[in-house]
């Protein structure tokens, strides 16, 4: 791939958020998973989705990571990439891994909006220290 869609950029700078601000209209808007409450959002505006960046790899992940592109489809005004993302929780020093899907969409060469998505159940199981794949409904 020559040129890397707007939505893959993003997603290769997931953990820095300085990098990940250059993509960044002044309108952006970003939001997740509404099973995610209040952390889902969405942010609206530069400032608040850089705020949003820099609270979640300032309390909750390192910055240093990997990411596996599993999925990379579109262009800059339209794209998707779903990938896996390893790092390392701040809150215990284990390893984190999870399937993530970024939805993007850009005007002029920066990002307009974001929709991520994650294995919400995943993702909990992993800051409570359990099996990620643990659900209590499960038989």
């Amino acid at each position: 791939m020559a040129n890397k869609t707007l939505a893959r950029q993003l997603v290769e700078a997931f953990g820095y958020p300085e990098t990940m601000q250059k993509l960044y209209s002044e309108d952006i808007v970003w939001s997740m998973t509404k099973s995610l409450g209040r952390m889902a959002g969405p942010y609206v505006g530069r400032d608040a989705v850089i705020a949003f960046n820099e609270r979640v790899w300032g309390s909750f992940y390192t910055p240093e990571g990997e990411i596996e592109i599993l999925d990379d489809l579109g262009d800059d005004e339209q794209g998707a990439v779903r990938f896996n993302y390893k790092t390392t929780l701040r809150s215990n020093g284990k390893p984190y891994e999870l399937e993530y899907i970024v939805f993007a969409h850009g005007r002029d060469g920066l990002l307009t909006e974001v929709f991520e998505s994650l294995d919400s159940l995943g993702s909990v199981n992993l800051f409570a220290d359990q099996p990620m794949d643990r659900n209590p409904y499960r038989r």
